[in-house]
C-alpha cells in the first residue's frame, strides 16, 4: 500500500511540473484575481483530469476479463502515449509572459470552467492519461482497489501542489524564467520517455 500511495504522489506531482498554459494561468488568476480564484481554476483543472481518468479506466474495463491477452497491444499503446507526451514537453518552450485575464465575470463557475477548458484544449492530456491507466493495468498488474488508491494519490498530490502553486503565485512568477522552464520541461519530458521505455521494454524482450 505505502508504494501504491507514494507512486501515486510521484505521478502527481510530475503531472503538476508541467510547464504549460494551465500552470500559468493559475499563477495570474491568483496574482491578478487572488487565491480563491486561482484555486477555482485549479478545481476545473481537476474536474477535467478526473473525468479523462474515467474514460480512460471505463475504456479498458471493455476487455478487463481479457486483458491479459491484450497485455502486449495496452503496452504498446500506452508507450507510444507516453513516448509522445514526453517529446511534446521535451520540445516545449513555454513562456512567462501569457496573456491575463481581463474578464470582469466574477462568477466562481467562470473560473472553473476556465480550468476545465484549459485541460480540453490540449488532446494531449487524454494521451497522458491513457498512457499512465495502461501502465498501472499492465506494467504495474494493479487490482481495482490499488487502482483506484493510487488515482486518489495522483489526484490529491496534483491538489496540494496546485494550492502551493497558487498561494506562493507571486513568487513564483519571480523565480521563473523561461531558461529555468525550458529545463524544467527537459527533466518532465524524459520522465516521461523513461516511463514509455519501461512499459514497452518487456514486449521488445518478446520479439527478440
Amino acid at each position: 500500500m505505502i508504494e501504491i500511495i507514494s507512486k501515486g504522489i510521484l505521478t502527481g506531482f510530475i503531472l503538476t511540473l508541467s510547464f504549460g498554459a494551465g500552470f500559468f494561468a493559475l499563477i495570474q488568476t491568483s496574482i491578478n484575481r487572488g487565491i480563491k480564484k486561482g484555486l477555482l481554476v485549479a478545481l476545473g483543472a481537476l474536474l477535467s483530469d478526473l473525468m479523462y481518468i474515467l474514460i480512460c479506466l471505463f475504456a479498458t474495463s471493455f476487455v478487463s476479463n481479457e486483458l491479459q491477452k491484450f497485455e502486449d497491444e495496452i503496452r504498446i499503446v500506452g508507450s507510444i502515449a507516453l513516448f509522445i507526451m514526453g517529446i511534446y514537453t521535451y520540445l516545449k518552450h513555454q513562456k512567462t509572459e501569457t496573456n491575463i485575464d481581463t474578464s470582469n465575470q466574477t462568477n466562481g463557475i467562470f473560473y472553473v470552467l476556465k480550468g476545465i477548458m484549459l485541460n480540453k484544449v490540449n488532446p494531449l492530456i487524454i494521451v497522458t492519461w491513457l498512457g499512465i491507466v495502461a501502465y498501472v493495468e499492465s506494467s504495474l498488474k494493479f487490482s481495482n482497489n490499488d487502482i483506484a488508491l493510487y488515482f486518489s494519490c495522483v489526484i490529491l498530490a496534483m491538489m496540494i501542489n496546485q494550492f502551493l502553486i497558487c498561494y506562493s503565485a507571486i513568487k513564483l512568477k519571480k523565480i521563473l524564467s523561461n531558461n529555468l522552464i525550458t529545463k524544467l520541461n527537459h527533466l518532465v519530458g524524459i520522465i516521461f520517455i523513461i516511463v514509455s521505455i519501461v512499459l514497452i521494454y518487456p514486449v521488445i524482450i518478446n520479439l527478440f
